[in-house]
């Protein structure tokens, strides 16, 4: 008795499920929406919330409903992919990004009691999606240091690019940056580089912004300026405007 109880059920669901498809297909147009053509002729216009490789999810007078690809036209079905690919290229996934400089700095016991030290950065991006992967996302690292040649001066201390990021939903990965080390004396003969920050941008594969994360606010709101800077360029460190002088090593 329990099985045929079972068995009725799952019958009742598939029947309710045609009857929710048919009904959707059959009802009039709404104002906004594309029409979409069922493979028995029947039309509905609606907004399209959602595309899987098997279904649609429509929406259509605030109820959303799955509608089976199979049961669309084709050239509704070739809708769906393009527009499976557009939303995929222009959505801004969310993410988690923890940055770690792995910064080291101790005196050096010389004649001239300098300070060395050396950096390089770990960067975590964590893909709190749960059905969308990131492909072909790109990076930018920027680490600005202090130029003690001269007052009010910074310096581009490592600038790296990272290419064709992947990272399933999910998933989290890490990238590197290049060990960086450098030596600075802030009294007496006043000389040398001294990390001060940093800044990194993850884009998407069309180049929009996904996040920006920076050592401080003030760095994320120059974000753009800092963007221009190449490897080794000098900045005003008020404006973040490039210095023409030449960088003295």
């Amino acid at each position: 008795m329990r099985r045929n109880t079972n068995s009725f059920r799952k019958q009742l669901k598939v029947i309710i499920l045609l009857i929710t498809i048919g009904h959707a297909v059959v009802s009039p147009p709404t104002a906004a929406g594309r029409e979409f053509t069922s493979t028995d002729g029947k039309k509905i216009e609606a907004q399209v919330l959602k595309v899987t490789p098997d279904a649609v999810v429509l929406e259509r007078g605030g109820s959303n409903f799955t509608v089976p690809l199979e049961r669309l036209t084709k050239a509704d079905q070739t809708y769906l992919k393009k527009w499976a690919e557009n939303e995929r290229k222009n959505r801004i996934p969310k993410v988690d990004i923890k940055i770690n400089s792995n910064k080291r700095d101790r005196r050096e016991q010389n004649a001239y009691e300098d300070r060395v030290g050396e950096f390089k950065f770990e960067i975590f991006i964590d893909n709190e999606e749960r059905a969308f992967d990131i492909k072909k996302a790109s990076g930018t690292l920027i680490v600005l240091g202090k130029y003690l040649y001269e007052k009010g001066e910074g310096i581009v201390m490592e600038r790296k690019e990272f290419k064709d990021i992947t990272i399933p939903d999910g998933e989290a990965i890490k990238l590197e940056g290049n060990l960086i080390k450098f030596e600075y004396d802030k009294s007496g003969y006043t000389h040398g580089q001294k990390y001060d920050g940093y800044l990194f941008v993850l884009r998407t594969g069309n180049g929009k912004v996904i996040k920006t994360i920076g050592s401080t606010s003030r760095v994320e709101n120059a974000s753009a300026l800092i963007q221009k800077l190449k490897n080794g360029d000098r900045f005003n460190e008020r404006t973040f405007a490039k210095s023409n002088s030449e960088t003295r090593r």
